[in-house]
């Protein structure tokens, strides 16, 4: 097979696994919604056994700190005004959900504090970005293209959750985790800064948007 047809075999993958599967969990959404998790973890690890196996990315960008300490500071400086500004919209206008969890449910969100990074956080990175920019990064004429494709397709992903400001939050935070991996071309900084704006939406209150529990 030529490589005109690989190419595009592959853009067709790229196309139904990552733009049209995605959006077609909507539709059964209430069978599967407690099962996320172990469905995401199934999939990261496919995707974590064809980067090992491929030699498609070195191993070692899947969970070495290089390049970490360096992207702090850029995570943090986009994280504070950000979150300030995310925390008094929710104030606001979400009032009923704002600082619910911590308040009324403490031990439930202490315990996704924990688990959030590791079961939700680390997969999800490893899928739509190891896995995404290494399979198919080639495809894409550009970097800016590259990310904003993983962004909308990230956010695309969110639609299972029924809401817009689900996708509206994942779709800018695709975009934000990308470029992080764009620049940094490090999994675990992506996965660093997804954890600390995951861990911050389940305390201020939108995290309603983004539980399983907001769709049934």
């Amino acid at each position: 097979m030529g490589r005109p047809s690989q190419r595009l075999l592959r853009l067709l993958e790229c196309a139904v696994c990552f733009f049209a599967l995605p959006p077609c969990l909507y539709l059964v959404r209430r069978q599967i919604a407690f099962r996320v998790i172990p469905i995401l973890l199934a999939v990261a690890a496919l995707c974590a056994l064809y980067l090992l196996r491929s030699g498609a990315v070195d191993r070692r960008v899947l969970w070495s700190p290089a390049g970490l300490r360096v992207s702090l500071r850029g995570i943090l400086h986009v994280f504070w005004p950000s979150a300030l500004l995310l925390t008094a919209l929710t104030a606001l206008l979400l009032r009923p959900h704002f600082l619910a969890l911590p308040l009324d449910m403490p031990g439930r969100w202490l315990g996704l504090m924990l688990l959030y990074p590791l079961l939700a956080a680390y997969p999800q990175e490893l899928v739509f970005r190891a896995f995404f920019f290494a399979r198919y990064g080639s495809l894409f004429s550009s970097p800016l293209l590259l990310v904003l494709c993983n962004g909308v397709s990230f956010g695309l992903a969110h639609l299972f959750y029924g809401n817009w400001i689900a996708v509206s939050l994942a779709t800018v935070g695709g975009l934000l985790f990308a470029c992080r991996y764009v620049r940094t071309g490090s999994h675990l900084a992506a996965t660093v800064e997804h954890s600390r704006w995951g861990n911050f939406l389940f305390t201020n209150g939108v995290c309603w948007y983004l539980y399983s529990g907001s769709i049934l």
